[in-house]
């Protein structure tokens, strides 16, 4: 059975942040993810998952405006404290699952996303958090979507993946669309690596079913590889939020006595 998490950065954004997770568990879904946690105190967050009875997917670790800084900070030390910040938090928030973003180039900032740095680093935080009962996990998201992003190519993607067998793969079925590949193949190809999925049609990045993914096929083979994890509505809503759910039910939730709990 699929299991749908709201993603709380796209999803019900014409309400306060704060007001979200409530919006999220009255629609149905019983687990939420969104990237960044760390503008508030990570017990405030976790009574509001607890009060509404949802589970923390995954968050990203400490990013800033370099989206990510894996890529980018070049002290051992400085980084790994950022990454024991998420590794504080997901503690908090019983998440099992952290992503490191690579980081983006700012030139105006004088900021270069490194890719040795960003090996480098990607191996220190995958060993850290593995310690300490968290997979680590990367994404390759567009530059065109995301300007100077480092993590952009699949090929970089697999050599990591290659070479760091504790990190996971988030498989973003927009991002990967938008890169010109097909998002089925790739799953089909990384499969055991994959640890989290993320939805939204192409182009557009809008509902599943406004685009050209075949869902219904997405769906069948997370069921034929029996997949465990979440599926997170990473889209845009053309309009609002509540909107948009009925369409998403009947792609992405055909058998209507699935839909009272996600």
């Amino acid at each position: 059975m699929t299991r749908l998490n709201a993603h709380i950065g796209f999803q019900f954004t014409e309400l306060p942040f704060l007001e979200r997770f409530a919006a999220a568990a009255k629609s149905g879904f019983r687990a939420v993810e969104f990237p960044s946690p760390y503008e508030y105190e990570a017990t405030h967050i976790a009574e509001l998952l607890n009060e509404h009875q949802l589970q923390m997917v995954q968050f990203a670790a400490p990013s800033g405006a370099t989206k990510g800084t894996t890529g980018i900070c070049r002290s051992k030390q400085d980084f790994l404290a950022e990454v024991n910040q998420a590794v504080q938090y997901a503690k908090v928030l019983d998440c099992k699952m952290v992503h490191l973003m690579s980081g983006v180039s700012l030139a105006e900032l004088g900021v270069i996303a490194d890719s040795g740095i960003y090996r480098r680093n990607l191996k220190y935080a995958a060993e850290f958090l593995s310690g300490e009962g968290i997979e680590p996990l990367i994404e390759v998201i567009s530059s065109t979507e995301v300007p100077g992003y480092l993590m952009s190519r699949f090929d970089f993607a697999e050599e990591m993946l290659e070479a760091l067998p504790n990190l996971g793969l988030i498989l973003d079925t927009y991002h990967t669309e938008l890169l010109g590949e097909d998002c089925l193949r790739k799953l089909n190809q990384w499969w055991p690596r994959v640890c989290h999925v993320q939805v939204a049609d192409f182009p557009g990045r809008n509902e599943p079913g406004t685009g050209n993914v075949d869902f219904p096929k997405l769906l069948s083979m997370l069921e034929d590889h029996a997949y465990q994890g979440w599926v997170g509505c990473e889209y845009r809503p053309r309009a609002s939020t509540f909107d948009g759910l009925e369409d998403l039910w009947r792609i992405m939730k055909p058998n209507p006595h699935e839909h009272d709990r996600w």
